[in-house]
Order: structure tokens, then sequence, then C-alpha cells
């Protein structure tokens, strides 16, 4: 596997320290955010009527994770240790990694959307969780459809690649055999997107982008392909709801 030269230093305790560290920043960002709301506008008002949830909740939601992730990664784990932004992947890539990384994402997505069927075949009580929770119609305003779209397709797979791959990965083959770090890093990232078949498809997926991070010695096609595969599933999932999908592109639910 590629290895970077200079390879930066954590500690192990540095690793934890900033893990728990962001975990808890974005906790307390979502629980101010939520308290904020409570006493102004009231949850009932915010959050609108029917099952599905405004947009809005869901950009702040991942600009309150991006936030928190890149905060305390960028204090705790480079500007204490003397580091740049490239001590966690984000260097110069040639342009086919970059093409690898486009073929990648649209690969994930025919690959989730097989793994999602068939944890649902497994577990039929996960199928209601498939559906988009929030709310994409014609009542949501274009400011807010460009917001969602920005994070989703820019923001999010930025902050997780870097956080995730670019440094948890990164800490943990620093103190522990390469497969094992892949694979307990691959089940922190999963476990952080909570909905049990999405945090199952991201763990996979973990993987693969730590082979692209790896052999590329760049974070920057992982980014890529994040950020094509959830483009992808943002289209599909709103043509599914429109009905505009056959059953084989449809995830149950």
């Amino acid at each position: 596997m590629h290895q970077d030269t200079p390879q930066p230093v954590w500690r192990f305790r540095d690793g934890i320290i900033v893990l728990a560290t962001a975990m808890a920043a974005y906790t307390a960002l979502s629980w101010a955010h939520m308290a904020l709301v409570s006493e102004t506008v009231g949850m009932e008002a915010y959050l609108g009527s029917g099952d599905s949830l405004p947009l809005k909740i869901l950009v702040i939601s991942q600009l309150s994770k991006a936030v928190a992730l890149l905060g305390v990664l960028w204090l705790l784990g480079l500007l204490l240790k003397g580091l740049d932004w490239r001590a966690v992947g984000l260097k110069p890539v040639a342009s086919g990694w970059l093409l690898a990384g486009v073929f990648a994402g649209a690969l994930f997505t025919a690959t989730g959307l097989v793994l999602v069927k068939t944890l649902t075949g497994l577990v039929p009580s996960w199928s209601a969780m498939t559906r988009a929770p929030f709310d994409v119609g014609p009542s949501a305003s274009p400011g807010m459809v460009a917001a969602f779209v920005g994070m989703t397709l820019l923001v999010t797979p930025f902050a997780e690649e870097v956080f995730f791959r670019g440094f948890v990965y990164k800490w943990m083959k620093g103190h522990r055999p390469v497969w094992l770090a892949a694979l307990i890093s691959s089940i922190i990232f999963g476990a952080s997107h909570i909905v049990p078949h999405q945090a199952v498809n991201a763990a996979v997926m973990g993987l693969a982008l730590i082979w692209l991070y790896e052999k590329s010695g760049s974070i920057w096609p992982a980014i890529i392909a994040h950020a094509v595969n959830n483009a992808l599933g943002v289209g599909l999932g709103a043509l599914a709801a429109q009905g505009l999908l056959p059953s084989v592109l449809t995830a149950p639910g």
C-alpha cells in the first residue's frame, strides 16, 4: 500500500481525544440548535406538519457535523501538532485517480442499492427507514434546496472523508495492523450514520474508500467518490419519490 512521506505521528491518546471531542462537539451543537428552536418558534412550528421533516433540519445537522469534525481536527489534531492539512491527505493527485473516484462513486450506488435490498429482505422492519424523512417536494424553498444540495454533495463528503479516512484511519493504522484500522474506522464511520441500513452500507463503502486513499496517496479520490455517491443517491431518491423509477432501482419503502 502507498505510504505517505513524511508520516505524521499521533499518539493513541491523541486520536481518542480528537474523536471523543469531535463527537461531543457535534452533540452539543445539535442540542444547542434544538434548544434554541424550542425556546423561539417551538418544535411543532419548526418541524411542520406531516411525516416529512423540513430540509432545514437536515441542513443544520450536516453543517453542525462538518463544523464539529473539521474544527476539532484542525485545533487538536493539526494545529497543536504543528501539522497542516496535507497530513490528512489533502494533497494533489493525478486526474486518473479523480476519474477513478467518479467511477467508484457510481459503483457504490449500485452495490449500495443491492445491499439495502438484501438487508431489508432479511430485516423487513428496516424497509420503512429507507424512505427519505425530509421534504424535497414543491413545498421546499429553492434556497433551502440549494443549501441541502451543497451540504450533501460538497461539504459533507469533504468533512467526513478528511475526518474518518484522513485522520481516524490514518491515526489507527499507526498503532494497529492496517486491516484492523480499516475495519474499526469503517465501523465508526458507519455508526455515525445511525440508521441501520445506512450504517451497514456506509461501513462497507468506507473500506473501499480507504483503498482509494491508500493507493492514490490523496484523500481527493475518496471525496469525489463520496460526493458522486451522494449525488446519485439524492437524484434516484427524488425520482423514486415521484414514482419515476422501476422497482429494480427503488429501495424498499
